[in-house]
């Protein structure tokens, strides 16, 4: 039955496909070229023509008698119509590994823009920039921490702590999504605080977080890919620790380049969307935050060489000619 049901269709879009460059023709008469009887004509045919008009393939006009009839725009539409009946003839799929979550932004390798969730994130992307008021898909409560710092050898300026997102394949401050176990939102964010940074125990004479305030934000999920309304509730943590262990996800971004969208961090960007309405809404902004940390952190040798590669790498290669001259006094 389902095999019938394709070849039926296939027959439709091939007809449909048939029409590039013609007269534009009513349903009626689509379904009689495919093969429809007129009652299963008339329910079929526009329920075929409402999907495939969703690509953009079809341009409708109107009889003198107020007959809707339909044509396609091109010949490229044309043979996308046949090119998705010749996918259901083969049972063939268009799209496929749904189960992965995460997306990249472009450019794009063939399988990676037609695996699913990738497909759906472009297409929820054009859906809310065709309409800002789009509804959501999806509706999401989560904390972040703004931690802000000075940090030795930057020239005093200030740096706010990012965070990698595996499955976002982004930057984002410290956080994550508010649990049914969490007893509020300030219990979230001290969990996701000890979950992210390496040996952090929150210690409530030592730390305190301090609400910031919270934004809604609508934007798609570079996880699921779809639309998704985010509650974002802000803190900032405020510590008289002079030291922060991080994991290796793990960055501070300068304060001129913590909302810019065009910053990139290696190949990955930030996601900042709720935190720049968030700097919109504080006095002064971002900028206008007291220091998290006393005082000025020092860089572990790891983020030195990762920030200064060619001025390390000359520097080691010093060292090692300098051994080798000496080499012959040694022995």
């Amino acid at each position: 039955m389902i095999e019938a049901a394709r070849t039926r269709m296939a027959n439709l879009l091939d007809c449909l496909a048939a029409q590039v460059g013609a007269t534009p023709v009513t349903a009626r008469e689509l379904g009689r070229q495919a093969g429809l009887e007129p009652p299963e004509a008339d329910n079929t045919v526009a329920a075929v023509l409402a999907l495939v008009g969703l690509f953009g393939v079809l341009r409708t006009e109107t009889t003198t008698d107020g007959t809707p009839t339909t044509a396609v725009v091109s010949p490229q539409a044309a043979y996308f119509l046949r090119g998705l009946a010749s996918y259901l003839r083969s049972g063939h799929e268009m799209l496929d590994n749904w189960e992965r979550a995460g997306t990249v932004t472009g450019p794009y390798t063939d399988h990676q823009v037609l695996a699913g969730p990738q497909f759906l994130y472009l297409a929820e992307s054009r859906r809310l920039s065709l309409d800002p008021g789009a509804v959501p898909l999806r509706e999401v409560d989560v904390v972040q921490v703004v931690v802000k710092a000075r940090r030795r050898g930057r020239g005093g300026r200030a740096h706010y702590l990012l965070q990698y997102d595996e499955r976002a394949r982004q930057y984002q401050l410290p956080g994550g999504h508010v649990r049914t176990t969490d007893a509020d939102h300030r219990a979230a964010a001290i969990r996701e605080l000890e979950e992210e940074l390496a040996g952090y125990h929150h210690d409530p004479d030592r730390d305190v977080l301090t609400n910031l305030g919270v934004i809604e934000a609508v934007q798609p999920s570079r996880t699921f890919g779809a639309v998704t309304a985010y509650r974002v509730t802000f803190f900032q943590l405020k510590t008289a620790s002079d030291r922060l262990v991080l994991g290796p996800g793990s960055h501070w971004t300068r304060e001129e380049q913590i909302l810019d969208p065009a910053f990139r961090i290696g190949q990955a960007s930030l996601n900042v969307t709720a935190l720049s309405q968030l700097d919109a809404t504080l006095p002064g902004g971002l900028k206008g935050l007291p220091l998290s940390i006393p005082g000025h952190l020092h860089r572990t040798i790891t983020e030195v060489i990762r920030d200064r590669p060619w001025e390390v790498a000359g520097l080691a290669v010093g060292m090692i000619g300098l051994a080798v001259s000496l080499l012959p006094f040694l022995l």
